[in-house]
């Protein structure tokens, strides 16, 4: 399968197109730094906490992952875009099992990626949503969004779903089964300074992620 890279559709620039004319609907200002040189461009949303870093990749799309202490920790969501060309010259997301064709790959992008992530980021950076964020004692992490007005049970099952790939990934080592109890939890609130952080055995990271300004600038 082709790459977007290989045919060059300037999804950064497409996505400061789009953002020009609809920057205005999201909830929450912000700012974004582009890396042409890196092929990437990142969005700072002001007030919503800096763990989570929102870019969008030359390559794919839109990515929503979260970074402590300037390291990785786990993807919140993604808005990826595969541009592929079907035979009847329209435009298509080739990860989509029944996708839907457009004129154009700008058209492609705004309508699979940009407007879903807005659609996201207006629904969960929100002050009732908090980001919880879970490490085994043998190390993975793992993040989730939580929205407090919900009943917590919601989220049993996602949270299982954590152990039971840790337990799948442990190859029947009694250490590791042993330990599947002790995670370690912190909960940072989406919107900065909104609520308590609810920490368990962790600290919050207050160093924001460094990155290389040399190639970029605030737009």
């Amino acid at each position: 399968m082709s790459t977007n890279k290989e045919h060059n559709y300037n999804i950064c620039n497409t996505f400061k197109e789009w953002l020009s004319t609809n920057g205005y609907r999201f909830n929450h200002k912000f700012k974004i730094r582009h890396y042409k040189s890196r092929g990437f461009l990142n969005i700072y949303f002001e007030n919503v906490t800096p763990e989570i870093v929102c870019s969008v990749n030359e390559n794919i799309g839109v990515d929503v992952d979260v970074y402590l202490r300037r390291k990785y920790w786990d993807s919140l969501s993604d808005f990826d875009c595969a541009i592929k060309r079907a035979k009847n010259r329209k435009y298509y997301c080739a990860f989509c099992e029944e996708p839907q064709y457009y004129k154009t790959p700008q058209e492609l992008l705004i309508n699979h990626s940009f407007e879903t992530f807005l659609k996201w980021a207006n629904e969960k950076f929100t002050s009732s949503h908090v980001l919880e964020l879970r490490k085994s004692v043998g190390g993975s992490t793992e993040a989730i969004i939580i929205d407090t007005s919900l009943p917590d049970s919601l989220y049993t099952e996602r949270r299982a779903a954590f152990g039971n790939l840790l337990t799948a990934l442990s190859d029947d080592d009694p250490i590791t089964i042993k330990n599947l109890d002790k995670m370690k939890i912190m909960v940072i609130p989406i919107i900065k300074g909104k609520g308590s952080h609810g920490q368990s055995g962790m600290e919050r990271g207050t160093d924001k992620q460094t990155l290389d300004k040399e190639d970029g600038k605030v737009t």
